[in-house]
Order: structure tokens, then C-alpha cells, then sequence
């Protein structure tokens, strides 16, 4: 394990914040709600987008007859086609923010890039809808996706994934009835898998970036008191996957942390945890700092020189860093897919 800063056991449940500290999540949250729904719908109505990066459909599932789900076909798809390998993308943002929309770029380049059937579902979110909402309804929805019988998709090669809580949320449906067993792979992107570690810790062991803070140091507080109710027991492997059962996690789990994330450290650990199960000895990765095991089954990347989100974080008013970011992001999902082919849709 990567943890090297000492501090007291923490608590089984989550104590309640003073009323103060409460007052100031509550509003701080909520006006960055507000701030980043409206953003997001400024950007998807000023910016006009090519066809190839826009879902081929837009759907709903009586289940949850309220979120609206994107779904992406290939163009180079032919109706009648060999099924497709599938992937289910779930949004991240702090269990609070965003929706399946900011996921719109990379689940379009999975698809034409990859020849992947991507779904990006919803879910309602903190703090209106805290836990267990979020992972009951991703849990939901990917039943209902696989049930689907009009995704022109091979329901025995899926796989979830997503970037932050949605990589969180990845790790937990995947355990759940109805869907252990069915998925076949988790792909979390700098995912939150610990809950019991305190964000001091997490932001002590993060290398230092002089001049440069992390982008979750202060957010942090504010989501987690949105997302997690009082008296809620913090290793529940649902609420923090870290803790999950071998057995009742898929097969194979690609595990990604940014270098100066502050979630990358648990990140790690994970990996290296259930690196410790699998047969045979580590083979370093032909692209990145990161391994996999013997039997390709686990896979960790330590992303070198980038920021948590660094991949669906534009950089305006700067075109070279821009490229240069766009360059990263798309190595990254070009490895991701490799070994999607090589280990999990064979």
C-alpha cells in the first residue's frame, strides 16, 4: 500500500459537520450547481458540434422514466451488423454536478474511434438525492440497458465506467444483484474509493504542486457533506468500493490516478490490493508509468504531469496547451480501449 501519513482510525460513520460548516456546504454547493448547469447548457447552445460527436439517440427507460440517457452507435455500424462490444459511461461530478451531456466527447470517440456501443446514463443527484440514490438509479438503468433489446450490443462483452464519482459509481453497481456477474469489467478513471480517509490526508500525500492548488481540496467538503447522510457507515464497499469483496467486484478492473490528484493515492491502493490476488508477476505498461498483472486482469496508470479531470478540462485561450491536452486525453482512451480488446471484449 502507498499510504505513508500516520493518523488516528477513522470513525465508522460519518459525524455530523458544526452547524456553520453545514450552512456554508449547503450554500456553497448549491450556488455551484446552479453555476454549472448553467454553463453547460450556455456551451451545448452556443457550440455547434459535428454529427460523429453527438449521441445517435437520446433515451429514457420506464425505470427511471425522469433521466435521460446518450446513446452512441458507430456510424460504421450496418443494421444487422456482429453486435457490438458495450460500454455504460456514468458521469462524474462530486455525485452533485454535471450530467450524462459532459461525457458527450468521450463516449463519441469511444464509439467512432472504437467501435464500442456506448450508453451514458444518469442519475439523480446530491444533495436533493444523496446516497444510496445515485448508485440504486446507475444500478437501475444499466439493468434496464442491458435488458434493451433494441441495442444492437453483445450483451455478454460490458463494461462501466466513469471519470471521478462516476468512476466511484462504476465500482459499486458493479457489485450489486443484478449485475455482479453480468459485468464483466470496471474502467474508473481517478475514481473516489475510500471515504474513511480524511481529506487532509489524502492532500498530504499528494506530491506538491507549488502555487497550484488541487481542484478538489476545498469542493471536497461540500460534496461529501451533499452525498453521504449522517450515521452512514464509511466502509460500506458500495459508498467506498476500496473496501468491496474480491469476489463481488468483475474480473477486471482498470484502475487510473492523475500524479497530482489527491485521490490518486487510494486510487493506487486499490489497485495494489487487488493486484495481490491475481496469478503471476507484473508487466510494466508499453505506454505510461502504471502495470498490469500477469493475466492482464488488473490494470493501474499513475497519469504523469496531469490534474484531476485534466481530460474533459479544456484549456481556453491557450491553443498549444489545448493540443497538447486533447493529444493526452486520447492516448489515454486509445490504451483503455487496447486493453478492453486484448483482455475483455477477446
Amino acid at each position: 500500500m502507498a499510504t505513508t501519513l500516520e493518523e488516528p482510525p477513522a470513525p465508522i460513520t460519518l459525524a455530523p459537520l458544526p452547524f456553520s460548516s453545514r450552512i456554508n456546504s449547503a450554500i456553497r454547493l448549491w450556488l455551484m450547481k446552479i453555476l454549472i448547469k448553467i454553463v453547460i447548457n450556455v456551451l451545448f447552445l452556443v457550440k455547434r458540434r459535428p454529427p460523429l460527436k453527438c449521441p445517435t439517440y437520446i433515451k429514457t427507460y420506464a425505470i427511471r422514466p425522469n433521466i435521460k440517457n446518450r446513446v452512441f452507435i458507430p456510424s460504421s455500424y450496418q443494421t444487422g451488423g456482429k453486435p457490438l462490444p458495450l460500454y455504460i459511461d456514468i458521469h462524474g461530478g462530486g455525485f452533485a454536478l454535471c450530467d450524462p451531456r459532459v461525457d458527450d466527447e468521450y463516449c463519441s470517440y469511444m464509439a467512432q474511434h472504437h467501435g464500442i456501443c456506448v450508453v451514458s446514463i444518469g442519475y439523480r443527484r446530491a444533495p436533493r438525492y444523496p446516497f444510496p440514490t445515485p448508485p440504486m438509479d446507475c444500478a437501475a438503468l444499466a439493468q434496464a440497458v442491458l435488458d434493451d433489446p433494441d441495442l444492437p450490443c453483445d450483451k455478454s462483452r460490458v463494461v462501466i465506467g466513469g471519470f471521478s464519482a462516476g468512476g466511484n459509481l462504476s465500482l459499486a453497481v458493479s457489485q450489486m444483484d443484478g449485475l455482479r456477474g453480468r459485468v464483466k469489467a470496471v474502467v474508473a478513471y481517478y475514481p473516489v474509493v475510500d471515504f474513511t480517509r480524511s481529506g487532509k490526508r489524502k492532500l498530504k500525500n499528494r506530491p506538491a504542486t507549488p502555487g497550484i492548488k488541487d481542484p478538489l481540496e476545498k469542493s471536497g467538503v461540500w460534496m461529501e457533506w451533499g452525498y453521504i447522510p449522517q450515521g452512514t457507515k464509511k466502509m460500506d464497499p458500495i459508498l467506498s468500493p476500496i473496501f468491496a469483496k474480491r469476489e463481488d467486484l468483475p474480473p477486471n478492473i482498470c484502475l487510473m490516478g492523475c500524479e497530482f490528484d489527491m485521490l490518486r493515492e487510494e486510487a493506487e491502493d486499490m489497485a495494489e490490493q487487488l493486484a495481490k490476488e491475481e496469478a503471476g508477476e507484473r508487466k510494466p505498461l508499453k505506454f505510461g508509468e502504471g502495470w498490469e498483472t500477469g493475466n492482464g486482469n488488473i490494470r493501474w496508470e499513475k497519469i504523469l504531469g496531469q490534474y484531476h479531470g485534466f481530460n474533459q478540462t479544456p484549456v481556453y485561450f491557450d491553443k498549444p496547451a489545448e493540443a497538447a491536452r486533447v493529444q493526452r486525453a486520447h492516448e489515454l482512451h486509445d490504451a483503455v480501449a487496447e486493453w478492453l480488446y486484448r483482455i475483455v471484449y477477446a
